[in-house]
């Protein structure tokens, strides 16, 4: 049985040297359109994270520019994320770039003038929180995943909706990346999704399909069935988990779920109805 797949994580906008590559193919990327495709792939959150990049202005401006060259002539539907707001705050058109977004996270790993990533001990400014309320009432998605745990609790009581796009259970391999049960259920509590990534580093172990499957059995077992999804992460880290080799994977990966003695209907929650809930409804 086919599952229409939604990603809410991909970064591979910033490595496209052509629209070409994505929208025709090429053997470089571990997502292109045609693969994706083949996966029964229906939805895509493309993220921009120039926080990451030596250059972070110029490569804003380069990943704004192939988001625009590829979104209209895409098959899949895409999603804007931008991650890392910094290059976003400095950038003079901002309005007019925040119109053309859906989802952001405040930082990447470092700290930025909003407040303190995963690398960091610190939590939002005030600049960072108002900017989160602004953002949340133009209709904007927030998602925590590259917050540390400050700034995530500082996100979480502003009482906002909020989602994790890439992440795991910390109870399941307890690493700061991960989320800890606590902040999961207040996730769902505001009417957001958790999307289970493929970082080998954040399933812990000998990272496999099987892992990705544990990671989710207790997300669900935690909140339920209708906020939890998946955001793969493709073409934000050189390795994958065993069993992983690039977007053309989904179908073993739902397979498994269903080997596990999952319905149906859960499966279609999880690879796609859950997170096009959280989309469709913003």
């Amino acid at each position: 049985m086919e599952y229409p797949v939604f990603d809410a994580h991909v970064d591979t906008l910033m490595r496209l040297a052509s629209p070409q590559e994505y929208l025709q193919g090429n053997s470089r990327t571990q997502l292109d359109m045609p693969r994706a495709l083949e996966s029964s792939v229906s939805h895509l959150v493309t993220a921009i994270c120039a926080e990451a990049e030596k250059e972070p202005d110029a490569a804003f401006i380069s990943g704004i520019s192939m988001y625009k060259d590829i979104v209209h002539s895409s098959a899949i539907k895409l999603y804007l994320m931008i991650e890392g707001c910094q290059p976003l705050v400095d950038h003079p058109r901002m309005n007019e770039i925040i119109n053309m977004t859906s989802i952001v996270s405040l930082t990447w790993n470092g700290q930025n003038s909003l407040g303190g990533g995963i690398g960091t001990d610190t939590g939002l400014t005030e600049k960072g929180k108002r900017l989160a309320a602004e953002l949340d009432k133009a209709g904007i998605i927030l998602d925590v995943s590259h917050l540390c745990d400050r700034s995530r609790r500082d996100l979480l009581l502003l009482g906002l909706r909020t989602v994790a796009t890439h992440c795991n259970c910390r109870a399941v391999h307890n690493t700061p990346r991960n989320l800890p049960d606590a902040d999961i259920l207040e996730i769902a509590a505001s009417g957001g999704v958790v999307g289970i990534t493929f970082v080998p580093y954040f399933l812990g172990g000998n990272a496999s399909l099987d892992t990705i499957a544990d990671h989710l059995e207790h997300l669900v077992e935690l909140v339920g069935i209708n906020y939890a999804g998946f955001g793969s992460d493709f073409d934000g880290v050189p390795n994958l988990p065993a069993g992983i080799k690039d977007c053309t994977s989904w179908p073993d990966i739902l397979e498994l779920l269903d080997k596990r003695g999952w319905s149906s209907d859960d499966i279609a929650s999880v690879a796609g109805n859950n997170w096009r809930r959280v989309f469709l409804n913003n």
